[in-house]
């Protein structure tokens, strides 16, 4: 059963490398205002929002597809023999 949930268990490797790659604009949109240097403000505004919602889908698709899992996983333990496979 061990085998099985770790096959099937979503990963947190992708959220988070995806996180970190997706929010470097936005971080550097914050440096740029700080700075106050408003050169490439809209720029960095424009790519910054599609990927701030990218993170946002990630994350969401992260926990939807853990709470199935755990929902399985938990309809599995409650019945081993009756579960349809």
């Amino acid at each position: 059963m061990k085998d099985l949930e770790e096959a099937y268990k979503p990963g947190l490797f992708l959220p988070i490398f995806t996180t970190i790659i997706c929010i470097a604009p936005y971080l550097h949109l914050l440096l740029e205002i700080t700075d106050k240097n408003y050169d490439r403000l809209l720029f960095l505004t424009i790519i910054s929002a599609p990927l701030i919602a990218y993170i946002t889908f990630i994350w969401t698709r992260y926990f939807y597809k853990m709470k199935k899992f755990k929902e399985e996983v938990q309809i599995y333990h409650s019945n081993p023999e009756s579960y349809q496979w």
